[in-house]
């Protein structure tokens, strides 16, 4: 199903994925368990430690889709988990992030699992959580985190209360990152105690950017240890500095990093650091 676009892209698209999500559940999408002696064996790195330790700030995530409802029906370039990997280790990032959606953004649980296979950095499982069934799926891909949305909790789309959503992920040995958008959306976020707060710029439902909504967002939290992620809007080193300077101590990358030609120097660029000669 890879590229496959989801026609509710705009309008509604978070309740569109959703709707897809249920619909995959039922018909077993997440019932891929490749080699489970081996993954579930895998001792994942951590995430949040990862990002709290970086030796450069901000602490980078990059991402391998293979589409952006949220830049259009234009499918990214094409890109394998071995050179994606590749090119994110040669870039010195901290952590990767794949989507495995296939609807709307062409992944596969398979493509995850090759990028755990091939990296010893800690990856996020970065889907439409809602269900156990899909935490089981990251943890048997090798999943070192999972992302959840404070967003699906207020709106009683998870199966589970956000915080026992978040123990569970524990439980298979992952840590949890937790999305928010919008202010009202912080409290729950942080009720669940998550391992990394992730602001995400993007309105999932409209998919409308608002880069300084987010940058008020990140100066609104205070998680305390937690690491705070900025996500979505980063285009190159303004938007770095700005999400920076209101406090996040990392950023996920994704667009931006899959169309660059040259990914190794755009990841040095986002550091303040000059092309090498």
């Amino acid at each position: 199903m890879r590229g496959v676009l989801n026609p509710a892209a705009g309008r509604g698209f978070l309740t569109g994925m959703v709707q897809e999500v249920r619909r995959e559940i039922a018909r077993g999408y997440y019932d891929y368990f490749p080699l489970p002696d081996v993954f579930l064996s895998m001792q994942r790195a951590s995430l949040a430690g990862a990002l709290s330790r970086a030796r450069q700030r901000p602490a980078l995530m990059v991402e391998l889709k293979h589409a952006s409802p949220g830049y259009g029906t234009t499918p990214l370039e094409p890109l394998d988990a071995e050179r994606f990997v590749g090119f994110a280790t040669r870039s010195g990032v901290e952590a990767l992030s794949v989507i495995p959606q296939p609807e709307a953004f062409g992944g596969s649980l398979e493509e995850f699992a090759e990028v755990t296979r091939r990296s010893p950095l800690p990856v996020l499982f970065k889907d439409f959580v809602v269900a156990t069934e899909q935490l089981e799926a990251a943890r048997a891909c090798g999943a070192s985190a999972v992302l959840l949305l404070a967003r699906l909790a207020l709106s009683g789309d998870l199966d589970a209360p956000l915080p026992q959503m978040v123990a569970s992920a524990h439980r298979l040995g992952m840590e949890a990152v937790v999305e928010v958008h919008a202010p009202e959306e912080i409290e729950t976020a942080l009720s669940a105690h998550p391992d990394v707060v992730g602001v995400n710029a993007r309105d999932l439902e409209t998919l409308r950017l608002d880069v300084a909504g987010a940058v008020q967002v990140l100066r609104t939290i205070r998680p305390g240890p937690i690491p705070l992620l900025a996500m979505s809007g980063v285009e190159g080193p303004a938007e770095a500095a700005r999400y920076a300077e209101a406090g996040a101590e990392a950023l996920l990358v994704g667009t931006a990093f899959v169309r660059n030609p040259d990914k190794e120097a755009f990841v040095r660029s986002l550091r303040g650091e000059a092309r090498t000669p």
